[in-house]
């Protein structure tokens, strides 16, 4: 109860004071001490996040050098680098490719022969079934 008394005390004291009581230059004093302060605490917070963000600048400028460099080293490479010999399997494929052509070609004649030998076949049976 003692400390709920004492706060009590202590409000009150904050209550009873009237702010435009205070003079101008204390408030001009508690606002520059104020900042004063601030920027203590503060100062080394912005300095510290400042040479960070330095070197992080500095870190990726090095990095994008790095990058152009890599890049250049492997344009040289996509240059000088043959490309792989596949001329004599391009030569196969159409090779392949013809000769599917001419066996379906086959395959087709083959097949429309079949077809009009069953449509013969068809009739003859037909004709022998009217005849019976």
């Amino acid at each position: 109860m003692d400390q709920e008394e004492e706060t009590k005390g202590n409000t009150s004291n904050f209550e009873s004071i009237n702010i435009t009581e205070i003079p101008d230059n204390d408030v001009k004093l508690d606002k520059e001490n104020f900042s004063k302060g601030l920027m203590t605490l503060l100062s080394p917070v912005i300095e510290e996040m400042d040479s960070r963000i330095v070197a992080v600048k500095a870190s990726q400028k090095e990095l994008s050098k790095e990058i152009e460099r890599l890049l250049a080293e492997l344009q040289l490479f996509v240059e000088a680098a043959e490309p792989p010999p596949i001329q004599s399997s391009i030569q196969k494929l159409i090779s392949a490719r013809k000769k599917l052509t001419t066996t379906n070609q086959t395959l087709k004649t083959v097949h429309d022969r079949i077809e009009r030998m069953h449509a013969q076949l068809s009739k003859e049976n037909t004709k022998r079934h009217t005849f019976f």
